[in-house]
């Protein structure tokens, strides 16, 4: 056995018991270090709520004056103006686009109309005749014999125009061919040709009632830009509806025109003196009997 140094003796295993401990002693502080890693962070403050969502997107100064500026006189002026020398006619003054436009029922008793026969009324010319047109669909079109409606408008001024029709047999109309034609407005001695129905014998065509507005030159082409089902003209005899020099109106507000019961003639009334990319219909606007200020918009007393 080896001599023991002074003051310290030597038990056989002592060496190994104390590697032991200090090993223990070092795994146990790491252990309280990660318990109080996970104390802070698991049960620490909670964490910040997400942030909130962002505010709805409001109009800029730039498109707020815009809206303004839209309702003003000047405005309204120098859309007309350029809206004239777009379709190439004469500038309507303001005082003829406030004045009251001249709205006639020219026929309101049902009266039958037989092929080759003619309806004449203060402003309009309507016959019947037979064609043969295409027909069908589907990429099986056929030529067949249809009933056609022929609308004149005598008058020496544009007119907006509605003739409503029945027929004996609609169930044969859905195969029938389309025309193009202008739906809503005539000039001055225009004619247009549109499909009634389907051609048999016996036929018979029901002018119901007939309903014209006379128009500014200018009116003409604003009012020929409506699109027929979102201001409630039979799809039937309206579905070749077709705009001459521009394009169809983008919006049109028909859920605004069904609900507060508009008749045509309102409609007609508001678009035959606004370009309908800058304003739109509004429920309270009626038929005017008085001039009126325009533009006109939900703040403008009712006409």
């Amino acid at each position: 056995m080896w001599p023991c140094p002074r003051g310290r003796r030597i038990v056989p295993g002592m060496e190994k018991r104390e590697t032991n401990t200090w090993l223990y002693v070092a795994i146990g502080g790491a252990v309280v270090v990660l318990v109080v890693a996970v104390m802070i962070t698991g049960f620490g403050s909670p964490p910040p709520p997400p942030p909130p969502p962002p505010p709805p997107p409001r109009q800029t100064p730039a498109e707020s004056v815009s809206q303004v500026l839209r309702f003003t006189e000047n405005f309204y002026k120098a859309t007309v103006e350029e809206d004239a020398r777009r379709f190439a006619v004469t500038p309507p003054s303001l005082d003829d686009l406030r004045a009251p436009l001249k709205d006639s029922i020219e026929l309101d008793e049902p009266r039958v109309l037989a092929a080759g026969r003619v309806i004449e009324t203060p402003h309009l010319k309507i016959g019947a005749v037979v064609l043969k047109e295409w027909a069908g669909g589907g990429g099986q079109g056929f030529r067949y014999e249809h009933l056609v409606l022929t609308i004149t408008n005598r008058a020496k001024v544009p007119v907006a125009y509605r003739v409503d029709t029945l027929v004996s047999q609609p169930d044969r109309c859905r195969s029938k061919g389309i025309m193009g034609h202008n739906a809503f407005a005539l000039a001055p001695d225009e004619i247009i040709q549109r499909t009634e129905c389907l051609w048999h014998k016996g036929a018979t065509l029901t002018v119901q009632k007939v309903e014209v507005v006379e128009l500014t030159p200018l009116g003409y082409h604003y009012v020929s830009r409506l699109v027929p089902d979102q201001v409630g003209l039979d799809p039937r005899v309206s579905a070749g509806h077709g705009v001459p020099d521009s394009k169809p109106c983008q919006f049109i507000p028909w859920r605004e025109i069904e609900s507060s019961r508009a008749g045509w003639a309102d409609v007609i009334d508001f678009y035959a003196r606004h370009n309908c990319d800058e304003y739109s219909f509004y429920g309270a606007y009626r038929f005017r009997s008085d001039p009126g200020p325009l533009p006109a918009h939900e703040t403008t007393k009712a006409p």
